[in-house]
């Protein structure tokens, strides 16, 4: 019990001082480098050496490249439908070379003291608690740089867009490690990060399904983690109850499925629904800035009044028709926001028309809002 106490205190310490350097002192990226081994050497020192469990290694390994692979082909898959961006990495060799050489710092690092701390002789709640947000404050260095971010609409959009998803992926990686060690934990986050350094172009998924994608990948690892090491553990002890998953667990384990191929389904645009955030206020009172709008692509009857989606200069603009003329047998479509006093300066015609606007989903696009202004500055 003192050892627990002692590694929970640990924990605590680490928090506070990652949030000092984070929001108090704003140390540089090498100096959070130091720091990093300078933590593992202390912590290798204060603690005993980590007990390692190897029972379920092999499997963990195997449930890692396939999920990552699948993830991989399936987000290169609907980049050949939604376009590719080129890298923004260095592609020079000293380039290349710096950034794995800091990650293998980085993860390697982090890592190591999360399996100090989670396989410790010391099995306790608040250790398992703490210890993913103890990791992901330590990461958090490498992947946001706070002083870029300074209203709320920004924080709110680092929350949602960069914290949730590492969050969860701390969670899976810690749970990794207590079935399996840090091996298999810096397996899955070389195969997530190194590649990068390398590919020239990333497939282009959107804001809104990249963040379900980066949640998507730890749970589902998760997920089928605690299924084949529980399934594993039962056949070993011989005990059929522990094999079995509880209905609990079959019911939200069936609500992810399709909370994922419903967000893949609508974001892909390769289907006859699709869906688009709204970026503006034109729309205001019936569709709102950060609403989220279903589209039916397949849908031509279009009336006067019907809200259609319809692409004009390079981007999708969502608003009324109010008027539908023909021209040489061909629809036009005079629109016009709800919230603007004049029609558009500009008619759509069906070659410009992506379809008709089924219903809304409100505030859901704020996310994917909020970091395209970001990035548009």
């Amino acid at each position: 019990m003192k050892h627990s106490i002692k590694i929970i205190l640990i924990e605590i310490v680490l928090i506070i001082a990652s949030l000092l350097c984070l929001f108090l002192y704003k140390i540089n990226y090498y100096a959070y480098l130091v720091l990093l081994v300078l933590t593992v050497i202390g912590l290798y020192l204060f603690l005993k050496s980590p007990k390692r469990n190897e029972r379920f290694n092999n499997d963990i390994n195997l449930i890692i490249i396939i999920c990552i692979l699948f993830y991989y082909a399936i987000t290169n898959f609907i980049g050949f439908f939604s376009g590719f961006y080129y890298s923004g990495y260095s592609k020079e060799f000293l380039g290349i070379l710096l950034n794995i050489v800091s990650s293998v710092i980085i993860i390697g690092s982090i890592e190591t003291i999360r399996e100090i701390l989670i396989k410790n002789y010391a099995y306790h709640k608040s250790i398992v608690l703490l210890t993913p947000i103890v990791c992901l404050l330590l990461e958090l260095p490498s992947i946001i740089n706070f002083s870029l971010y300074t209203t709320k609409v920004d924080m709110f959009n680092v929350f949602i867009n960069l914290i949730i998803p590492n969050l969860i992926k701390n969670i899976t990686l810690t749970y990794i490690v207590f079935k399996a060690n840090k091996k298999s934990s810096m397996l899955y986050q070389f195969l997530i990060t190194i590649p990068n350094f390398f590919l020239p172009v990333f497939p282009n998924l959107g804001d809104f399904f990249s963040i379900i994608a980066n949640i998507s990948l730890p749970v589902i690892v998760l997920i089928v983690g605690i299924n084949v090491t529980t399934v594993k553990f039962a056949t070993v002890t011989n005990s059929r109850l522990l094999g079995k998953s509880s209905k609990l667990e079959i019911a939200f384990q069936a609500l992810l499925i399709l909370i994922v191929i419903g967000t893949l389904y609508l974001t892909s645009n390769m289907f006859r629904f699709s869906s688009l955030a709204i970026g503006s206020n034109s729309m205001a009172k019936i569709i709102n800035k950060g609403d989220i709008v279903i589209i039916d692509k397949k849908s031509r009857k279009i009336n006067e009044g019907d809200v259609i989606a319809f692409e004009q200069g390079g981007r999708i603009i969502v608003h009324r028709a109010i008027e539908i003329l023909e021209d040489n047998g061909e629809k036009v479509y005079i629109t016009k926001g709800d919230a603007n006093k004049d029609s558009d300066g500009w008619t759509a015609g069906d070659r410009n028309l992506v379809g008709k606007v089924l219903l809304k989903i409100k505030w859901l696009g704020w996310p994917t809002v909020a970091l395209s202004e970001l990035i548009s500055g």
